[in-house]
């Protein structure tokens, strides 16, 4: 029988994520309290560092998807087998060009932390860079064979070789750890397993999907596709690196690695906020697209990101409910003590992040218009101001500081300049958006956080005590929502999601006792 790729592709992706933070979520305070808080904070800067470096990949591993799904549909072998000889040609460029700056930057490493790092940091610092940079001019190619293995559509190899790999990982540094070794022994084991996970997939393209890359001919107009194509990706993954990484470099050289490890805290949880809304805002794609081809109306559309908008509302209010309530605490359980300014942190960058992700169906409007242009760009200039503020903000306040500066920018370009835009260019009813979606959701969400403050009153600072506070304020919550919050659109979506839940425990129940009975 003939296995379904993107059916079982779609469920390990999601066992994928599921498995990764939570990896993630045991691995950090192990590796915080194994390590410390300023060889933490060294680790996670120069994991920061190198991340700069890598942004280098230009987006050339989701243009291979595209263009050798392009040729498989074809039917042009050639074609394909030229394209992706003149991609590994690029990419052969680029992992030198990796090494040229990466020696640069290790020949310069002791100016540019002289006054952060102590001596002793700097010698594990440079030891940790050399190896990062050496692994990833090494593994950059590595992206060219993701990329076939995804255009063949094999997603379950790829799955299954991410979640073993997440896996082994984890069993890996947790023993390494407790045997006292330190932030270079991660390194080296990443460092490891991403020569593997290379090797592996290189197996895989060569001798299971019997994939060739030979030169036919020399084709310039394929390279300047490539780049046409990968450009806005590649203007994108240069954001995030400033949105969200740029915290650490700038407090690593004004400040020291005990604020780089706290930032990094506080910015982790911003980052697992943000995975919460990215469940609803996907699947809409297709059905936007559709109604923009059926030449759907600013407000037809304005309707959906309406609706969509309310749906995502809901989900990040709780979040960010519980995380404003028992933040400070889930951190001290977390992270340790000495980590208290994280909570701060995080919910510096929370609080516009709500605007933010209530929006995302917005870029799927952008990107069924192919307006998404403007985004990419204006993105990029606004995260250049983000990088202005947080050197100017760290210097007067620490993590805390560039924290304000990261949303501010988040202000400035995701929510202002981005909104004027839906407006008076994509023909969005942005007012209406504001009013139909926070008029009464707001208020219960602040309601709920005002009633909830009365659970902080429990006694205890431990995981049970947590656990009960976040289970009472969700049911106090969802109580809100019901009766002051929701309308009937959503109140009727919730309850076919439970009779669903129902009819299939029913389902299991019958056939449960139907086996018994056999």
């Amino acid at each position: 029988m003939k296995i379904n790729q993107l059916k079982f592709g779609i469920y390990l992706s999601y066992i994928s994520l599921f498995i990764s933070n939570i990896t993630n979520l045991i691995l950090t305070p192990f590796i915080i309290r194994n390590l410390g808080q300023s060889e933490y904070g060294l680790y996670m800067l120069i994991g920061a560092f190198v991340g700069y470096i890598a942004v280098l990949d230009f987006g050339l591993s989701n243009a291979t998807v595209r263009f050798v799904a392009k040729y498989r549909a074809e039917n042009n072998k050639k074609e394909e087998e030229n394209f992706l000889f003149s991609t590994l040609i690029i990419y052969s460029i680029i992992s030198f060009i990796v090494l040229v700056i990466g020696t640069i930057i290790y020949l310069n490493l002791d100016s540019i932390f002289r006054n952060s790092l102590t001596s002793y940091e700097i010698e594990i610092a440079k030891v940790m860079f050399i190896v990062l940079v050496i692994t990833l001019a090494l593994t950059l190619p590595m992206n060219l064979f993701k990329g076939i293995i995804t255009a063949y559509e094999r997603f379950i190899f790829d799955r299954v070789l991410t979640i073993c790999r997440l896996l082994l990982r984890t069993i890996i540094i947790l023993i390494l750890l407790s045997l006292g070794y330190k932030a270079i022994a991660i390194v080296l084991i990443d460092a490891i397993f991403n020569v593997i996970m290379m090797l592996l997939s290189m197996l895989y393209v060569f001798l299971k999907l019997n994939v060739r890359i030979r030169m036919h001919r020399i084709n310039i107009s394929v390279v300047k596709e490539i780049f046409s194509y990968s450009s806005l990706i590649f203007i994108s993954v240069v954001v995030d690196q400033i949105y969200w990484r740029i915290g650490h470099l700038v407090l690593g050289i004004v400040a020291s690695t005990s604020e780089v490890a706290i930032f990094a805290i506080g910015m982790v949880i911003g980052l697992y906020f943000i995975t919460f809304s990215t469940a609803i805002s996907g699947v809409f794609l297709p059905k936007i697209t559709k109604m923009v081809v059926n030449n759907a109306s600013g407000e037809e559309l304005t309707d959906l990101l309406i609706k969509t908008g309310r749906l995502q509302l809901l989900i990040i209010g709780l979040v960010l409910g519980i995380f404003s309530l028992f933040g400070s605490k889930f951190i001290l359980l977390w992270a340790g003590p000495g980590f208290e300014t994280s909570w701060i942190i995080a919910m510096i960058v929370m609080i516009p992040l709500v605007v933010v992700l209530s929006q995302t169906v917005g870029i799927s409007i952008l990107q069924a218009k192919n307006m998404h242009g403007f985004r990419a760009v204006a993105y990029l200039c606004i995260s250049f101001v983000n990088v202005f503020l947080s050197i100017y903000l760290a210097r007067i306040f620490g993590a805390v500081g560039t924290a304000i500066g990261t949303s501010l920018s988040l202000i400035i370009g995701n929510i202002f300049a981005m909104n004027v835009y839906y407006h008076y260019k994509v023909g969005l009813n942005i007012p209406r958006f504001f009013k139909e979606v926070y008029k009464k959701l707001i208020i219960a969400i602040l309601g709920s956080i005002c009633i909830g403050v009365l659970l902080l009153l429990i006694p205890g600072v431990n995981w049970i005590t947590l656990i009960l506070q976040c289970a009472l304020y969700s049911f106090i919550y969802f109580l809100i929502m019901w009766f002051f919050g929701m309308n009937k659109y959503e109140k009727d979506l919730f309850l076919n999601e439970i009779n669903k839940v129902i009819k299939l425990f029913s389902i299991f129940k019958s056939r449960y006792k139907q086996t018994d009975i056999n």
